[in-house]
């Protein structure tokens, strides 16, 4: 029975490692996309407007597109390798909690930044146009991107979910930056998937693998709420992991039927997944007694601009549908990501403080709240030797 159980766990593991691999190798393609078409149109461009032919362009944008690649992957390796502590040192020398903060908040702004790019016309009413939204948004999400990762980066369901955020950005970076559909941002965003091309292809493609990458960590992002301070009622946990695998599955469905492939199945996903996540923010708060106050106003201020994002769209036409469907995008993601870091504790259990303990006579406080190794002093029964009674003794948790 041990081997066994050792044998799925080996085989768990590798599963669970195969795919973070896969997942960022299509990050990393998708920049590759979206930078080398990108240059491909610039260097054209400038050679269609100069007069001159060059045969060197294509060769110059692949060779950009695969240092993209190259970089995108390491920033990628650098924020999902876990940086924990084993005696005071990381494991991996060259992973630290600050590298891969930085290195995530740089692939979350690449990402960004190449998207608005790739649809430059539809910003070009704002002030600024399309470089003003550029800075605001890959910087905006590049600095708040990496102060969640420095803070959440020891948690593994923390990276995977991230690396399933990203998955879903990264495939619909791909489809903006190669599809032939026009003005697609004036009609709603599932347009992507419509062509039937690779543009499409990458599209639904992103949507499926994210969803059901959501589906399947349903359990572990929700586990958090069941530990006793949150005070959750019985069935919360529950409920709350099964909403998050409706709106998983919704995703999936989103992508695996296209709205030019079938109009009423395509919305009745869309609808069942934007419903789920209206439930979700709505109802944990009344589920979990002492919910962490962050979870709490991020579910609140996300049903707050879901419906002002709808308000905009439906009944002042200020906005288009694409621009309720990526709020609402976003709002999952942010909720989600909430979720694991306010319920999760801020450091697992650490065997080497607990043997150091145990060796030490005393008892083991539990897991620390912070990063750092804190000392507490507290009564424990001496285990030989000396009068009877309690005797203070240093412990250390961490």
């Amino acid at each position: 029975m041990t081997d066994e159980r050792g044998a799925r766990r080996v085989s768990a593991r590798f599963v669970h490692h195969a795919s973070a691999a896969a997942a960022m190798v299509a990050i990393a393609a998708a920049v590759a996309v979206a930078v080398g078409n990108l240059f491909v149109h610039m260097a054209h461009s400038a050679a269609h407007a100069a007069g001159i032919a060059h045969p060197h362009f294509d060769l110059v944008s692949v060779s950009v597109a695969v240092v993209f690649a190259v970089a995108s992957l390491t920033a990628l390796t650098l924020a999902t390798v876990g940086s924990g502590r084993r005696g005071g040192r990381c494991r991996i020398a060259w992973v630290s909690p600050g590298l891969g903060a930085i290195a995530n908040a740089s692939v979350w702004a690449t990402i960004a930044a190449l998207a608005v790019v790739s649809a430059a016309e539809a910003f070009a009413p704002l002030p600024g146009g399309h470089l003003a939204a550029c800075a605001v948004l890959a910087g905006g999400l590049g600095a708040v991107t990496g102060i969640v990762h420095r803070r959440a980066h020891h948690q593994p369901i923390y990276r995977s979910f991230n690396l399933v955020a990203m998955l879903l950005a990264a495939g619909a970076l791909a489809s903006m930056s190669l599809t032939r559909t026009g003005a697609w941002w004036a009609l709603n965003f599932s347009t992507l998937g419509t062509s039937d091309d690779v543009a499409a292809t990458w599209f639904n493609a992103g949507l499926v693998f994210s969803g059901a990458g959501m589906a399947v960590m349903a359990g572990p992002l929700s586990r958090g709420l069941a530990r006793p301070e949150h005070r959750a009622r019985r069935a919360a946990p529950a409920v709350v992991q099964t909403l998050i695998g409706v709106i998983g599955i919704s995703l999936a469905g989103v992508g695996l039927v296209p709205i030019d492939a079938d109009e009423v199945v395509h919305n009745v996903f869309a609808s069942a997944a934007g419903a789920a996540f209206f439930v979700l923010a709505a109802g944990t708060p009344w589920m979990v007694e002492r919910m962490p106050r962050r979870l709490r106003a991020a579910s609140f201020a996300s049903l707050g601009l879901e419906a002002a994002a709808w308000i905009a769209y439906d009944r002042l036409g200020w906005a288009s549908l694409t621009v309720f469907e990526v709020v609402a995008f976003a709002l999952v993601f942010v909720w989600l990501i909430t979720l694991v870091v306010t319920t999760h504790p801020e450091r697992e259990p650490s065997l080497g403080a607990a043997a150091e303990a145990i060796r030490a006579g005393g008892v083991v406080l539990g897991p620390a709240i912070r990063e750092r190794v804190r000392t507490a002093t507290v009564p424990v029964m001496p285990l030989a030797g000396g009068a009877p009674g309690m005797a203070p003794r240093l412990v250390r948790s961490s």
